[in-house]
C-alpha cells in the first residue's frame, strides 16, 4: 500500500472517529420508541439535534420540533431534570414561534414519569384526566394529557402562559422514548446525588 493512500484511509479513520455517536436522519426514525443514550446528535432534515430526541408537534403552528433531555444542577435550584421542547425556525425568523422547558426536581420527575406510563397505557376508549404537572420554577402551569385524532392517540404536554396555551403533542412511540430520555437523565441525577 503506498503512503498517500494509507495516509488518506488514516485520516478517513480519525474523522469518523471524531463523530461517534452521531446519526443521520436517515439512521433516526420518528416512530422509534427507545431512547438510545449514547446517540449525542440527529441530523434531520437540515438541522442538528441534540441527543436522541423524541418528534413532537406543536399544534399552534403545525411545525415539528424535538425535546432534549438532560440533569442540571444550577445554582440556587435542587438538582433537576431538565426537558426541553424546541420548534425549529423558519428561514427570515429571529426567534421561534413557540418552546418550552420544564425542569423537575427527583420527586416531580417520578411522578411525571407516572403520569407517561398511566396514559400511554391507557387504551383508546379510557377516559384519561388531565394531569398537572408540577415543575421546578415558579409560576409555570404545565399538564399532560390525552387526545386521539382519526383513530391515533397522543399524548400532550401543555404550557399555559398569561394570553395562551401553547400544545406539545407526543405518539405513543414519541412519548416512550421521551419517557426513556427522562429516566436515563433521573438516574445521573440520582447518580450526582449520591456522590
Amino acid at each position: 500500500m503506498n503512503r498517500t493512500l494509507a495516509s488518506f484511509l488514516f485520516s478517513i479513520i480519525l474523522v469518523l472517529g471524531f463523530v461517534p455517536g452521531t446519526l443521520l436522519g436517515a439512521d433516526w426514525h420518528p416512530e422509534d420508541d427507545t431512547f438510545d443514550p449514547t446517540i449525542h446528535s440527529v441530523v434531520i432534515g437540515n438541522a442538528s439535534w441534540i441527543g436522541d430526541p423524541s418528534p413532537f408537534v406543536h399544534t399552534g403552528t403545525s411545525r415539528t420540533g424535538y425535546t432534549y433531555v438532560n440533569s442540571t444542577n444550577y445554582a440556587g435550584m435542587d438538582p433537576s431534570v431538565q426537558l426541553s421542547l424546541m420548534v425549529p425556525l423558519k428561514p427570515g425568523e429571529a426567534a421561534p414561534p413557540a418552546g418550552g422547558m420544564l425542569m423537575l426536581d427527583a420527586n416531580q420527575t417520578e411522578t411525571l414519569l407516572k403520569a407517561f406510563a398511566k396514559a400511554i397505557e391507557s387504551k383508546p376508549t379510557d377516559k384519561v384526566q388531565r394531569s398537572k404537572v408540577e415543575t421546578a420554577l415558579k409560576d409555570a402551569e404545565w399538564a399532560l394529557s390525552v387526545d386521539s385524532d382519526q383513530d391515533a392517540r397522543f399524548l400532550q404536554l401543555e404550557n399555559k402562559t398569561k394570553d395562551k396555551v401553547d400544545t406539545y403533542r407526543f405518539s405513543v412511540n414519541a412519548s416512550k422514548k421521551l419517557v426513556g430520555a427522562i429516566e436515563h437523565s433521573l438516574k445521573k441525577l440520582t447518580a450526582e446525588a449520591n456522590k
